[in-house]
């Protein structure tokens, strides 16, 4: 009685015990996915903010804009593209408030090109700013990249007479 029979397991139907890398990767599985939901939630949110912001721009109420397109930020990844968009849209508000804030509307056109380098409307909008504070080597230089990247992009060009 108590004695082992001699029989052997078949290796076969063992099941091997979790390694603790298996169990890790698992974990960063469920960690990635739950990373990947939020990250949807706040882009989600971002953008009814950037939604609300660009109805109250149109009412023409800029600080109101603005303040919902700094809200719509803090909840984007830094290289979410609708960084430059926001960005973008902050330099319009700053530039609708007057010459005196063309500065702060170059400020926000660099941050959205530090997000998207290529961003045709950031560049076209800072060349706008550079023109209006008589900086025209910069606004040409702006336009010029523009147009190398889009030679047929005739958007934005009026205000800048023959180009």
């Amino acid at each position: 009685m108590g004695k082992p029979t001699g029989k052997k397991k078949n290796p076969g139907t063992e099941t091997p015990p979790a390694s603790p890398r298996t169990t890790a990767d698992m974990r960063q599985t469920k960690s990635s996915k739950a990373f990947d939901e939020d990250t949807s939630i706040f882009i989600n949110m971002s953008q009814e903010l950037k939604e609300e912001g660009n109805r109250l721009f149109q009412r023409r109420d800029h600080e109101g804009a603005m303040l919902k397109y700094e809200k719509a930020l803090k909840l984007l990844p830094r290289n979410h593209i609708d960084v430059a968009y926001l960005r973008t849209n902050m330099a319009a508000c700053y530039m609708q408030m007057g010459l005196g804030e063309y500065p702060r509307a170059i400020n926000e056109c660099n941050l959205a090109l530090e997000a998207v380098p290529k961003y045709s409307k950031a560049l076209l909008k800072r060349a706008r700013c550079y023109e209006a504070l008589n900086r025209l080597d910069l606004a040409f230089r702006d336009v010029s990249n523009v147009l190398s990247m889009e030679p047929n992009n005739m958007m934005g060009f009026g205000d800048f007479g023959e180009c």
